[in-house]
């Protein structure tokens, strides 16, 4: 029987899981293309505006095999940051967040 360690080694080197996000990118930039522009921005989600972004292995991966494919790409903050409905109080007041994703050029 492979130990939990062989097996994590296994599905690091497989990058199914980092095809797959390929394969959900891979639309954006065809439809960014398409439209004439040489950019486009994916979500990932969003933070508050006063913490780091932390990048899973899985986006390193990503940003990996897209710099292979010949794109230029980063995981940033993008747009100006808001504060969302439900933990804004009466006058709209609440912590900021901002969203943030892959910036993918070519």
């Amino acid at each position: 029987m492979i130990s939990a360690k062989e097996a994590k080694a296994l599905y690091d080197a497989s990058g199914a899981e980092s095809d797959a996000m390929l394969a959900t990118l891979e639309p954006y930039i065809i439809a960014a293309a398409k439209e004439g522009k040489q950019h486009c921005f994916v979500l990932i989600g969003s933070e508050e505006a006063w913490k780091t972004i932390k990048v899973t292995p899985i986006q390193h991966q990503v940003c990996d095999k897209l710099n292979k494919l010949g794109f230029r790409v980063s995981i940033s903050k993008h747009g100006s940051g808001y504060v969302p409905r439900g933990l804004a109080d009466d006058d709209g007041n609440g912590p900021k967040y901002e969203n943030y994703g892959y910036c993918i050029g070519w």
